[in-house]
């Protein structure tokens, strides 16, 4: 990766670490970055109306912002990679749609929660405490979760905890489970003339160090910390969806299914349009105004 896109620590500790996406999205923005062809996107403006998030300090932020529909339909995007922190690449930080998520909660326009998903997932970092946000505000007001062209990994995580699940026909669901990536350059190092040697308070302290070789005991210990993360997530999935333990170790593949398949596995409730999901939500709501609205007074 360039060293001029990676301007901050922030920046990089966004970007590293352990990944629920899915790997070819991952595999083609490191190579379109590398090659200077995805470029640091401009912070974005907030829209006049659009409930905007902000800073501790009153700073505004780059919206991550719901709307509402006339019946009290609230939608919240959640649109391309999720991180913790946001990224100058795009997606959407877990961080701000929790903010998001909560004040959909206390909004009183707002009578159901509808996340409109189109992410191939994302870092795990956040992801769980999103996920469990998700759970807990339909304890008190519905969410449903609507896949629109796809909703996998991390982005299934999220939309597992909703009350419901939809997607468009042609939505790629699943890839379900966790990955790193651990490179050895020692070879290239090596051909460079370049020698590296760490110097550590302890065995694990500095291991995998670029430049040295990938041992057998670093990738049983990359595989230890994946397979503990991965924990979180097919708990989350195989109760928010009710999957027994057999159904669950069929999706747990990494495999991506279209929206029926997806269906006939358990992991979508219907196929249908966007705009179905929306007044399949909104029916209930606008009946309920129109009986308060001619109740006795």
């Amino acid at each position: 990766m360039p060293p001029d896109l990676l301007a901050t620590p922030e920046c990089w500790q966004a970007h590293m670490g352990v990944w629920a996406i899915l790997p070819s999205y991952l595999h083609e923005s490191l190579a379109a970055i590398r090659a200077g062809l995805w470029r640091p996107r401009s912070p974005a403006a907030a829209l006049p109306g659009v409930p905007v998030a902000t800073a501790v300090e009153g700073v505004p932020t780059p919206p991550l912002a719901y709307a509402v529909t006339p019946e009290g339909v609230g939608v919240l995007p959640l649109h391309g990679p999720s991180m913790k922190a946001r990224s100058k690449y795009g997606g959407y930080s877990t961080v701000d749609a929790r903010r998001q998520l909560r004040a959909m909660a206390a909004d009183e326009r707002v009578g159901a929660i509808l996340l409109h998903i189109d992410s191939p997932g994302g870092h795990v970092a956040g992801t769980k405490e999103l996920a469990d946000d998700v759970a807990a505000v339909d304890q008190s007001k519905p969410v449903h979760a609507y896949l629109e062209d796809a909703g996998a990994s991390a982005a299934y995580w999220i939309a597992s905890q909703a009350r419901s699940v939809t997607a468009n026909a042609m939505a790629m669901v699943g890839s379900l489970g966790t990955f790193t990536v651990l490179y050895d350059l020692s070879k290239a190092a090596e051909m460079e003339g370049v020698q590296v040697r760490i110097v550590s308070t302890g065995e694990r302290k500095g291991a995998a160090a670029p430049g040295t070789p990938v041992t057998d005991a670093d990738v049983a210990e990359a595989q230890r910390l994946v397979d503990g993360f991965d924990a979180f997530f097919r708990a989350a999935v195989r109760d928010g969806r009710e999957l027994g333990a057999k159904d669950a170790a069929a999706v747990w593949t990494g495999s991506v299914w279209l929206a029926a398949e997806a269906k006939g596995l358990g992991l979508v409730d219907r196929v249908e349009t966007l705009d179905a999901a929306v007044e399949r939500l909104a029916a209930p709501l606008r009946a309920k105004a129109a009986k308060a609205r001619f109740a006795p007074a």
